[in-house]
Formats: C-alpha cells, sequence, structure tokens
C-alpha cells in the first residue's frame, strides 16, 4: 500500500493526498478518510441525534455525500471542516425527517465516565452531575448545542465551526457563549 504520492503507507498519508488520490477514484483513500473521520463524526452525530441508529445512519449519508462530490470540493476549509459540515447538513435532513424526537440515555457515551471513586456521594454525584449535562444539552437550540459540541468536545477553532455549520465565525463564537451561559445556569449547583 502506497500513497498516491508514491512513498509510504496509504494510512499515513496527509488530508490533501487523500484527497487528491479519492478524487482520483482511489477507494483506499477513501477508506483512510473514513477510518479516520468516521469516530468523530460519529460522535458528533450521536450527540445531536435521537439514537444510535439516526447517528450511523447520518455518518452513512456523510460519507457517501463526500464520495460523490469529492470531485468538486474546492479546499476552502480543511477535509476535517468540509465532512463536518456535510455531516451537519445531514443532521438537519434527520430532524427534518424525524421532527426532534427526545435523545435517549446514550446522548453522553463518549465523553469518559466520571473516575470510580471509592466514595459512594461522589460516585453518586458525579453521576448526577452527567445526566444533568446531558438534560441541559437536550434543551438547548440545535445551533448553541451543535457550537458547544463541537468546541468542547471536538476542539474545534470557531472559525471550523462557522464553516461545519454554515454561519460565520462570530456567530458560531455567540453560539457558543449562549450554550455556555444557559449551561452554566443549569449547572449552578454543581459548581
Amino acid at each position: 500500500m502506497t500513497t498516491a504520492s508514491g512513498g509510504g503507507r496509504i494510512a499515513d498519508a496527509g488530508d490533501d493526498a487523500l484527497l487528491r488520490a479519492a478524487a482520483l477514484g482511489d477507494r483506499e483513500a477513501f477508506e483512510v478518510v473514513v477510518h479516520r473521520y468516521g469516530p468523530p463524526l460519529h460522535r458528533y452525530a450521536r450527540r445531536l441525534v435521537a439514537n444510535e441508529a439516526d447517528a450511523a445512519d447520518v455518518v452513512q449519508a456523510t460519507f457517501i455525500a463526500a464520495w460523490r462530490q469529492l470531485a468538486t470540493f474546492q479546499g476552502r476549509s480543511s477535509l476535517k471542516t468540509w465532512l463536518f459540515s456535510i455531516c451537519s447538513h445531514k443532521i438537519t435532513d434527520n430532524y427534518r425527517v424525524k421532527r426532534a424526537q427526545p435523545i435517549d440515555d446514550q446522548l453522553m457515551e463518549a465523553i469518559p465516565a466520571p473516575q470510580r471513586s471509592s466514595d459512594p456521594f461522589t460516585a453518586a454525584s458525579n453521576t448526577a452531575f452527567l445526566a444533568a449535562l446531558e438534560a441541559a444539552l437536550a434543551e438547548l437550540p440545535y445551533r448553541q448545542r451543535a457550537s458547544w459540541v463541537l468546541r468542547e468536545i471536538e476542539s474545534m477553532t470557531f472559525p471550523e465551526i462557522g464553516t461545519a455549520l454554515d454561519m460565520s465565525p462570530d456567530a458560531a463564537r455567540g453560539h457558543h457563549f449562549r450554550a455556555t451561559a444557559t449551561l452554566r445556569t443549569r449547572l449552578e449547583r454543581w459548581q
């Protein structure tokens, strides 16, 4: 297995090389993209859709759309940002079809579990906090929740978030700020 540039393993290739190879029809290069970005896209989708099956469908639809659009990708954003943008559109499509079903108990599954504690009070408090965070996130408007998840969980910059959600970086920052303020208020007892 070699990269499109002729040296090294394709799995070690940078995003630009993978994009070029995949745009030329190299399925192996696209498979590397899927393996590289599938898990973060799934975490993102899982936090914003009703259940695991919908998240898997959204991610699959994201990669199908990306494969079909590879030849038209203009490189105005990174591969990561482009994929998150497509995923955001697919999540919106899912909302239109599902009409905002309630989010189930697995919303926060990718957030590390609280440290186990020999103190039952601490363990119960950590579990209660995660449940309260899950409930508070579920109540946020979509753009606020998406901005918060992309910033705090996926560590994206505001320009990347703006591109992914079709808004300016300042709008992404504003949605994140409002989400953080709302979460801070709703989770006040844990501060």
